[in-house]
């Protein structure tokens, strides 16, 4: 895994899939995570839950902490319980802190429907799809001030 890690710092389009258990049934959460210019997408598929979560967020975090834009695709993901929410959540928060931020894009109807059931709709930026939450941060990124030139 630290290998793994450091092959990613050295070359940050190197793609990296992981599959975990999920629980009792053997059920999967598949990710892979891949950089694409000054932004990751993380494309998440299967069942996102309390055993599933902490596996996902280990590899989540270094992607938040490097201050870039971070979207989850999450077309894959069939269930995402409480847990789930929490690691959006905790994944948003790391972040805005090093100057990023979250989207999630390509929401399945039932996990739209528990993030709306839990009112994070207005909180976590949601898109139909990777193309579209592209597309919002090309338009911040316009309307953004510009930096100020170093002396």
């Amino acid at each position: 895994m630290l290998n793994a890690r450091l092959r990613r710092r050295l070359n940050p389009d190197l793609r990296l899939a992981r599959r975990r258990p999920a629980g009792p049934a053997g059920d999967l959460l598949t990710w892979d995570v891949r950089a694409r210019g000054d932004l990751a997408v993380v494309a998440v598929s299967g069942e996102l839950d309390i055993d599933s979560a902490r596996g996902l967020e280990g590899d989540l975090a270094p992607v938040a902490d490097a201050g870039r834009p971070l979207i989850l695709d999450l077309a894959g993901l069939r269930f995402c319980d409480c847990a789930g929410l929490g690691l959006f959540l905790r994944v948003q928060q790391r972040a805005r802190a090093a100057g990023g931020s979250l989207h999630l894009a390509a929401l399945t109807p039932r996990v739209l429907r528990v993030i709306t059931a839990a009112r994070l709709a207005d909180v976590l930026p949601i898109t139909a799809s990777v193309a579209d939450a592209v597309a919002a941060l090309d338009e911040a990124a316009i309307a953004a001030p510009p930096l100020p030139r170093p002396r």
